[in-house]
């Protein structure tokens, strides 16, 4: 898109605080577009990404993934509502700005074979305590075959990386069989040792993350 304000807009970040990314309402449905598709997930205050949404920014060219184009997009939006740039012109220029990347992209990579490539082949752990559904292993983490239920255990949850216990899918199978599961060696923090307990699977009710609290004998 050569035209859409490429000579108004420096290449430095400062372009992105003047020029905007869209109002906060624009803002927030975006997050919550986001959300809903799976490509991120709150927790608590923050916002993380999926694999899903890991493997989107991997496979799409890295125009799409800066935010100087959304900048760029809503200062030229902002020069139309204004009557400085006929809406036919952005509309043409967004046109052949697709039709290019489209052109330069029109083959899948090797490298990114499989990142969307549906359910995991392992073998089944236990159900989903959500659904129902089977839990299977993934690069990173444990996660119910239905994407739109949410039941993730992410394998460098702060709980078990503070533990210093890998979470593993022998621990994944009992917690999800029994609730619980007791472990051996877990580190503590605040005095350097090792000690024993139980660990408590704590899922949420309003489809959050999942929590693990500790029993001690």
């Amino acid at each position: 898109m050569e035209n859409a304000g490429s000579e108004d807009m420096p290449e430095n970040t400062a372009v992105i605080t003047r020029k905007g990314l869209g109002t906060p309402a624009t803002r927030a449905a975006i997050i919550e577009k986001l959300i809903k598709t799976g490509f991120v997930e709150r927790e608590r205050k923050n916002l993380l990404p999926t694999d899903k949404g890991k493997n989107l920014i991997a496979v799409l060219p890295e125009t799409l993934t800066s935010p100087k184009l959304t900048a760029e997009w809503e200062y030229m939006l902002s020069k139309v509502q204004r009557g400085e740039l006929p809406e036919a012109e952005f509309m043409s220029n967004i046109s052949d700005y697709i039709k290019a990347i489209v052109a330069e992209n029109d083959a899948p990579k090797p490298e990114f074979a499989g990142l969307f490539g549906g359910k995991s082949e392992s073998e089944p752990l236990g159900v989903c305590l959500r659904c129902g559904a089977a839990v299977r292993e993934h690069k990173h983490g444990f996660f119910c075959d239905t994407q739109s239920c949410g039941f993730k255990l992410w394998k460098d949850n702060k709980f078990w990386k503070s533990k210093k216990k890998p979470l593993t899918a022998e621990i994944v199978a009992v917690l999800l069989k029994n609730g619980r599961v007791n472990l051996t060696g877990l580190h503590s923090e605040r005095t350097g040792k090792k000690y024993d307990a139980t660990v408590i699977l704590d899922d949420s009710s309003d489809g959050g993350y999942v929590n693990f609290k500790m029993e001690f004998k």
